[in-house]
């Protein structure tokens, strides 16, 4: 759900309101559906206008991060961030949920509430990680 208008931007209503409504359909299929699965917020493109938005998603989402990037074009400078020198993933413990105040509520409709998931990583003393869009 995250490029498949015929938009260069890939979305006729905006852009960023597209790019929003995969974060939200990802942070509620994790509430939903964590207890029985691993889930998995899907790839991106490093090189998109949303990309910092969605490598920040999957950086505390807790499940892989992987991009669909053409081969050649992709953003290391933005991919470097997810990483450690070495190259390893500091991973959180759980799936990303969405905050309690974020639970019926729409972000997508109603022009107000922004959408707040968080997650915690053991290798920071069980830092509570969250992130508003």
């Amino acid at each position: 759900d995250d490029f498949w208008c015929t938009d260069p931007a890939g979305d006729p209503n905006g852009t960023y309101w597209l790019q929003g409504c995969h974060m939200v359909h990802c942070a509620y299929n994790s509430l939903w559906m964590g207890n029985f699965i691993h889930p998995d917020w899907d790839m991106f493109q490093s090189h998109h206008a949303c990309s910092e938005f969605h490598a920040a998603s999957r950086a505390i989402s807790g499940g892989p991060i992987y991009v669909s990037d053409s081969v050649g074009n992709h953003n290391f400078k933005l991919l470097k961030k997810l990483v450690l020198p070495d190259g390893t993933i500091l991973r959180c413990q759980h799936y990303a949920l969405p905050t309690r105040d974020s639970l019926f509520v729409d972000p997508l409709h109603d022009g107000k509430t922004m959408l707040k998931i968080w997650n915690l990583n053991k290798v920071r003393h069980n830092t509570t990680y969250i992130i508003l869009f």
